[in-house]
């Protein structure tokens, strides 16, 4: 029963991550938000993340450049993901075997630093 709850969790944080994904590539094509509608919360969490990214527009951020987030380290979900509690919740990111090696000794709850493109970690580091 606890695995299939972490299959749908996992399942569903995927689905949360490429809507948002979507969502900040399909906002405004490229114009700044700030006149407009209020950016949404992935777009205002990796500016806030990273005073260099502030000055791109999200857009530009999301799919040129790997974001720097903060979060919650919760564990591995498989061989090759992770789960990492966020500001707007629960999101599972895949990592390569070196990354998952890493992180396998690290304790529910540890905090962390982390560089991502698209859904994949590329950096990791406790805070």
């Amino acid at each position: 029963m606890n695995h299939r709850k972490l299959k749908t969790l996992a399942m569903s944080a995927a689905v949360l991550t490429i809507a948002l994904a979507m969502t900040a590539c399909s906002s405004g094509g490229g114009k700044d938000n700030a006149s407009g509608a209020s950016p949404s919360a992935s777009s205002s969490e990796s500016a806030s993340a990273s005073p260099a990214m502030a000055s791109e527009s999200p857009s530009e951020s999301a799919s040129a450049e790997p974001q720097i987030m903060t979060g919650k380290f919760n564990g591995l979900t498989d061989s090759h993901t992770i789960e990492i509690e966020t500001g707007i919740g629960a999101v599972a990111y895949q990592v390569d075997a070196e990354t998952a090696e890493k992180v396998s000794t690290w304790e529910p709850g540890t905090s962390v630093k982390f560089q991502y493109k698209e859904n994949t970690i590329t950096v990791i580091e406790k805070e």
